[in-house]
């Protein structure tokens, strides 16, 4: 899991946030720390694996999570509103990172969000969820191709359709 409050450990470097789950699952030492490499090295933090959470930027700490939930070999990995506290610029990179990393390890990756947009950006199917008790209200396939423009006529004339289907009401004929 993916946290909007990350979650990571104070007291542990980045380098030992990232190496705790497979050393926790058994692996060497040697292997959890060449492990560890290998995701900080992915996530472009090399400079900053001594590092400690409270030396570190807010998308710096978002990306050391995603790392951290990596490195255990997830087949699915649940991110809940993991970029809702960054601001837009960064917000911006981490949804290009992100994308990346789904590329590359082809996880399957369950996002929850509020944001229509980084829904549709983010995913190829979008379900929508009521409260009280939790349920599903509709699912919406998301059929534009990669890499998404939010500038796009497309992109953004799907928008208001998915915020009238999420809200549950009847489209406008």
């Amino acid at each position: 899991m993916v946290l909007q409050d990350y979650g990571l450990f104070a007291r542990l470097s980045v380098h030992h946030n990232i190496a705790f789950g497979p050393a926790a699952r058994g692996f060497p030492p040697t292997e959890a720390v060449s492990i560890a490499d290998r995701f900080i090295a992915m996530i472009g933090l090399g400079r900053f694996a001594d590092a400690y959470p409270h030396q570190l930027a807010g998308s710096m700490n978002q990306r050391v999570a995603i790392a951290r939930v990596l490195a255990n070999d997830a087949s699915v990995v649940l991110m809940v509103e993991p970029f809702g506290a960054l601001d837009a610029m960064t917000r911006g990179s981490l949804h290009a990172e992100l994308l990346s990393l789904w590329d590359l390890s082809g996880l399957t990756i369950m996002f929850a969000t509020h944001a229509i947009e980084e829904a549709i950006l983010l995913a190829d199917r979008i379900v929508a969820m009521v409260p009280a008790p939790g349920r599903i209200l509709t699912e919406l396939p998301v059929k534009l191709p990669r890499p998404r423009d939010v500038a796009s006529v497309l992109f953004n004339a799907l928008q208001p359709v998915f915020a009238v289907l999420l809200r549950g009401d009847t489209p406008a004929r």
